[in-house]
């Protein structure tokens, strides 16, 4: 397991605790290891499709 640091605006950080103290999350990570799991989820797609594009115009045309 790896640990992340990030700063967050204040208003953003009050909505996450509010949503641990309302019991959507266990703890402020718990929130945050969702939140990033989601959005890779989300993305994944996208990223997938962008790397398969890179790979095919490097293999009609190469890195020139």
């Amino acid at each position: 397991m790896r640990t992340l640091c990030a700063e967050v605006p204040d208003k953003l950080h009050a909505r996450a605790l509010a949503l641990v103290r309302e019991g959507w999350f266990k703890s402020e990570a718990d929130l945050v290891v969702e939140a990033v799991r989601r959005y890779v989820e989300a993305h994944e797609p996208a990223l997938m499709e962008r790397f398969i594009r890179e790979d095919v115009e490097w293999g009609l045309h190469g890195d020139d």
